[in-house]
């Protein structure tokens, strides 16, 4: 769908980047210790089950960004949740901008053609589900965003509790 885009509205700038839907939005890291932290806490977030993730039709953000819509689901806003509670303390970023699931397909030098886009899609339908069964980080590498680590999912049932005095 992406390669389409860009071919027939000569749009580039997302096939620079894999697709994906952000849980988290890119920090920077700024010591070994900061990011032996970030994934310590990664990896305590994946006891999560997995889940049927659909994709659903065309939408936009007016002007710059045209996309499928992800439907959220209590598997997917359960994940979100979960990851953005456990790198919380490390005060990464500020204040988290709502979360609003989306697969760009198009952005950035999307400008001239957005109206043509739109018009294009506006009658399509469109619906593709997936298992959901872990999260990656990616690294900016060589000027391009590259898978980095991959976080399986682990049994919930299987994590570690914390020790109580009153258990």
């Amino acid at each position: 769908m992406r390669t389409y885009i860009s071919d027939k509205f000569n749009v580039h700038e997302s096939l620079k980047r894999p697709a994906h839907i952000t849980l988290y939005p890119p920090v920077k890291l700024s010591s070994h210790d900061a990011e032996k932290s970030f994934f310590k806490v990664l990896a305590d977030a994946a006891f999560h089950q997995p889940f049927i993730q659909v994709l659903r039709n065309f939408n936009s953000f007016p002007e710059h960004t045209f996309y499928l819509d992800v439907e959220p689901n209590e598997g997917l806003m359960l994940l979100e949740k979960q990851i953005t509670s456990a790198l919380q303390p490390l005060k990464l970023i500020e204040k988290k901008e709502k979360f609003n699931p989306h697969l760009t397909l198009a952005f950035r030098d999307i400008k001239p053609s957005f109206k043509q886009i739109c018009t294009e899609f506006k009658d399509r339908r469109f619906k593709r589900e997936f298992v959901v069964s872990s999260f990656s980080v990616y690294r900016h590498m060589d000027k391009r965003w590259q898978p980095f680590t991959e976080f399986s999912f682990k049994d919930p049932d299987t994590k570690p509790k914390a020790l109580s005095l009153f258990d």
